[in-house]
């Protein structure tokens, strides 16, 4: 779960702008979204345009900052159009961001200070010809926060529509706005990843590097249907669906059943894996999203228990290897590791074959 504050366009805080905030909150994320202009909407962006000029530009960057006082300073900064200025300000001046999310238009970033923090990343969408954003300097500033910034990622989306994402409003483009919040639940996803202590002890930390890469895994999920979870990618026939599932049965089988020696759980119990060793890459395709990610959640979560009732790492396994070696519980966490950070990175290219998303 990840903190979001969303500032809305020029036309106020629209039916269109609280939906998109809905959905966010759906996937589980915490979700703040200020009223800028203290309850007026606008018909026409050039009405809503003529009002923030009335208002004020600083003041409107002003209403966004005392918008975010409250909330934590570690939250993702998200703004629509005129909503950017708050957003990529605090993004910019306000320690401690996850992230940045700016739709339809980017600022230059000497604007703020001349320099983007460089652990915050952030993510641009807009329509390839929309002429506010072309033609008015936004895509120039969005090509130098890619060059400044390691973790920055700009999508372009045909057509020439501004406010693309608001489904309220004219501009509206069904397509392309499903496609940018497939990738917004994915950037979510990683920023809610939580770093490892520097300087924790070393079965503090096997845990928490373990549960950074599995939070890597799910957040390459988020946001796909089903049809994109069971996609392959040729020549290799892994799916996210499949990697997903497998690793849910790695984590079981090794923590629960080898470490403590508990009974396999179904579905796997009932699998005759000798004569279908690729069973949960196969079935996997048969499921909703939502139930792979859930099965994963609960074996990793499991996983995090078996581990907890061990006394210390050098405490060996109820039932051994296969050449009867029992194994420690420092083996075990060092196993999942390896295992789950080499399958991120199978499903970093994956995702970045199904929808350009990419990201650690």
């Amino acid at each position: 779960m990840t903190d979001v504050i969303v500032f809305h366009h020029a036309q106020g805080l629209t039916d269109g702008v609280r939906q998109f905030a809905d959905q966010l909150r759906s996937a589980g994320h915490r979700v703040t979204v200020p009223d800028l202009y203290e309850g007026k909407t606008f018909g026409t962006l050039a009405d809503g345009i003529a009002h923030a000029e009335q208002v004020g530009f600083d003041t409107i960057i002003e209403r966004g900052r005392a918008a975010a006082g409250p909330l934590p300073n570690e939250i993702v900064y998200a703004g629509f159009s005129l909503g950017v200025l708050p957003a990529q300000m605090l993004a910019q001046t306000r320690p401690g961001a996850k992230g940045a999310l700016l739709f339809h238009s980017c600022v230059p970033v000497a604007e703020f200070g001349g320099t983007w923090p460089g652990d915050t990343p952030v993510q641009v969408h807009a329509m390839d010809a929309d002429p506010l954003f072309v033609a008015e300097g936004d895509l120039d500033a969005a090509r130098e926060l890619l060059t400044i910034t390691y973790d920055a990622e700009l999508f372009l989306y045909p057509g020439d529509q501004h406010l693309f994402a608001d489904p309220s409003l004219p501009d509206y483009d069904e397509a392309a706005a499903r496609l940018l919040m497939q990738r917004v639940l994915a950037f979510l996803g990683q920023a809610a990843r939580f770093e490892p202590d520097p300087i924790g002890g070393e079965r503090e930390l096997l845990g928490q590097y373990l549960d950074f890469q599995r939070q890597t895994v799910l957040a390459k999920t988020d946001g796909l249907n089903r049809e994109q979870m069971a996609r392959r990618h040729e020549p290799s026939a892994l799916t996210l669906a499949g990697l997903l599932y497998h690793l849910a049965l790695v984590e079981e089988s090794w923590l629960e059943v080898r470490f403590l020696g508990l009974p396999r759980r179904e579905p796997w119990a009932s699998v005759d894996f000798d004569a279908d060793p690729e069973w949960e890459f196969r079935t996997s395709a048969a499921l909703e999203p939502e139930q792979v990610r859930q099965r994963y959640r609960e074996a990793c979560e499991r996983s995090r228990q078996a581990a907890a009732q061990a006394d210390g790492l050098d405490q060996l396994s109820v039932r051994p290897l296969r050449d009867g070696r029992p194994f420690s519980l420092r083996w075990v966490l060092l196993h999942l590791l390896e295992e789950t950070a080499r399958h991120a990175g199978h499903a970093d290219l994956l995702r970045e074959a199904i929808d350009g998303t990419v990201g650690e």
